[in-house]
């Protein structure tokens, strides 16, 4: 069971699984799969708009935010033109969901700058997994900003990847442009911004001129957005997404407790099949400072935790717990155990706390949906994190199955939910 997958012929069968995994993406677009259970809903809206963007630009680009959506014009206005030019829906939403398929190769080119001299076979591996987000598969098969979001993230981390590896100053500009991109797509990216600056702060001197060529040029792209937003007054992010919302309640940063601990729990979530099969390694599990931090955190956080489980949302834990149990405690539960093993994997290294507090201000409306964060922390665990990891262990058929069948279930579970509630 535990033999080395690394034979001769396993490259081909290699192949032959993205293959498959893309013929079942194929599958779930003839059959309209919706793993996220809002996709098609979402994407109904969207439609509206972009057939209003077809036939009056001016007029729907000025009043988008009548939409009650705080997803961003952007892609709804390219998906506009396709409209403009008679596209059935079918065509349409076929081109997008091969667009979204860069987003595995961008994948597999970032591994094989960040992990050199490794069997190319295992980045194959963990770029499969991709196949199996219920993000990724609902949000190409119904568009979405949001995965189209994390595929601009990406190409950016891997311009960033490629900085770090030669120091040429063009892929820092391909870096800020492509994030500045990712950012009109999906605006939460845009806190990333200030990830990538850091490290080029450490590469130039603070006054050096590539540090000012680097503000000026954020400055530059950022001020369309800035007019949409602010001096049109669009403004189109302080929407509601959530169900039975109170409009008189505050959309951003509503209750940070409520962002602290859900956030923690969904990374666990995504981190803990490779923390237990050692993939990713955590070392010191026993740690009384890391207790009495954690202890610390889930006190405050757990006193003025109220989120609203009506409003939808809150993560695979969260859900579990109020779905079965009727209460919060088995997701507090798991929350204070999220806490303590995250804080010994980030608080070690400043560039990892650094990313965990940009996640959570990557997510700052009061609905934290579980899609936000996937297949995004997959893909941000092996590029912009830094951990121990052994990425051979990826290379045995037990570790690789135990993956294919936790992720596996977890999109089964996402469908049974869907077609539970219809």
């Amino acid at each position: 069971m535990f033999k080395n997958m690394s034979n001769n012929n396993f490259f081909n069968k290699e192949i032959v699984l993205l293959y498959f995994l893309y013929f079942s993406l194929l599958v779930g677009f003839y059959f309209d799969e919706n793993s996220t259970g809002g996709a098609i809903l979402d994407y109904a809206n969207q439609k509206r708009a972009s057939t209003l963007f077809a036939t009056d630009f001016f007029e729907t680009f000025i009043n988008y935010d009548t939409f009650a959506t705080r997803h961003s014009p952007v892609l709804i206005i390219f998906l506009s033109f396709f409209e403009k030019l008679n596209f059935s829906d079918s065509t349409i939403r076929l081109i997008y969901l091969h667009m979204n398929l860069l987003l595995p190769v961008v994948f597999y080119y970032c591994l094989k700058i960040k992990f050199k001299n490794f069997d190319k076979k295992i980045f194959l591996l963990l770029v499969s997994l991709l196949f199996f987000s219920p993000t990724f598969r609902s949000l190409s098969i119904w568009p979405d900003s949001r995965i189209l979001g994390v595929l601009l993230f990406a190409i950016g981390i891997f311009f960033f990847l490629k900085f770090n590896e030669s120091q040429k100053f063009k892929y820092v500009i391909l870096n800020i442009v492509t994030v500045s991109l990712c950012a009109y797509i999906s605006p939460n990216f845009s806190v990333f911004a200030i990830l990538f600056f850091f490290y080029f702060l450490k590469s130039f001197k603070i006054f050096s001129k590539e540090i000012i060529f680097i503000i000026l040029i954020n400055l530059f792209l950022s001020f369309p957005a800035f007019y949409y937003i602010f001096i049109l007054d669009v403004n189109f992010i302080t929407q509601s997404a959530a169900i039975n919302f109170d409009e008189n309640e505050r959309i951003l940063f509503n209750n940070l407790s409520n962002d602290i601990l859900i956030t923690y729990s969904i990374i666990l979530f995504y981190i803990f099949p490779f923390l237990v099969l050692k993939i990713i390694q955590l070392k010191d599990l026993y740690d009384l400072k890391n207790l009495v931090l954690t202890i610390l955190i889930f006190t405050v956080c757990s006193i003025f935790f109220d989120y609203n489980y009506e409003y939808s949302g809150g993560g695979i834990f969260f859900k579990i717990s109020n779905f079965i149990f009727k209460n919060n405690i088995f997701f507090l539960v798991i929350s204070f155990l999220s806490i303590y093993i995250i804080n010994l994997l980030f608080f070690k290294n400043k560039i990892n706390v650094l990313i965990f507090f940009l996640i959570i201000l990557n997510n700052p409306q009061y609905t934290i949906y579980h899609k936000y964060f996937d297949p995004f922390l997959l893909i941000c665990f092996f590029t912009i994190f830094t951990f121990k990891i052994d990425l051979k262990k990826l290379n045995y058929n037990y570790n690789f199955f135990s993956l294919i069948i936790y992720f596996g279930l977890f999109l089964l579970i996402n469908n049974l939910k869907y077609l539970w509630t219809i």
